[in-house]
């Protein structure tokens, strides 16, 4: 068997499929400590990204060399081969998305500022938000946000061609029981409260609310 969970950054994925590899022990679970992402190319061990050549080439030899029972997770994202699309394309899988885009938004950001984006709970927090020092604030780069707009709306058009068997809402996550460690939420404050954080929260929220005007959620 196989379960395949595919979304996009901060949508509850790395949950997701850390919850499924407890529940199917049988299932190997590849590349747990890159959070499941065994044919994201962005790693040491994978050919330069603008090879592309050799990503679908790295691509295509992973796909022949899974395992008979395997899991594992998938953001779309620009470096990612036609070759795994074309594969998932024929599975079915575990479609895990967020109702909360701002709050999406602001948590890829945290991320990209921390480089920190899972928690369990046995870990030492500290006082301030997802990793960052209390009273520590980042400026959000517009990089990040056309990044996670451009992820967003590309699964968005993907969607119609994947074998979709169950749908997982972020807002769901706490209703789900417990089935041994698992990632605890890591930015459990509200959005407000997050927003205060960021230095350019005013034109943040302008990008934010221009592509929502624009993109039918």
């Amino acid at each position: 068997m196989h379960k395949i969970i595919i979304g996009t950054p901060r949508s509850g994925t790395s949950f997701v499929t850390k919850w499924y590899a407890n529940e199917y022990p049988q299932c190997i679970a590849l590349s747990e400590h890159r959070l499941f992402e065994y044919f994201e190319p962005d790693y040491p061990d994978w050919p330069d990204l603008g090879d592309i050549e050799g990503i679908d080439n790295e691509t295509q030899k992973r796909i022949r060399e899974l395992p008979p029972d395997y899991i594992f997770k998938m953001h779309s994202g620009p470096d990612m081969s036609k070759y795994i699309w074309d594969f998932v394309y024929q599975k079915p899988i575990v479609l895990v998305k967020r109702k909360d885009l701002l709050g999406q938004f602001i948590s890829y950001g945290i991320g990209w500022t921390t480089f920190k984006w899972y928690w369990y709970p046995d870990w030492k927090k500290n006082n301030g938000i997802n990793g960052l020092e209390k009273g520590q604030t980042f400026n959000y780069k517009k990089e990040w946000f056309d990044n996670l707009v451009w992820r967003i709306e590309d699964l968005k058009k993907r969607e119609s061609k994947l074998n979709i068997e169950r749908t997982v809402w972020f807002e769901e996550l706490p209703d789900f029981p417990n089935n041994g460690e698992i990632m605890i939420r890591q930015n459990p404050k509200s959005n407000d409260e997050k927003l205060n954080i960021i230095e350019n929260k005013d034109e943040f929220l302008k990008w934010f609310k221009d592509w929502v005007g624009e993109w039918k959620v």
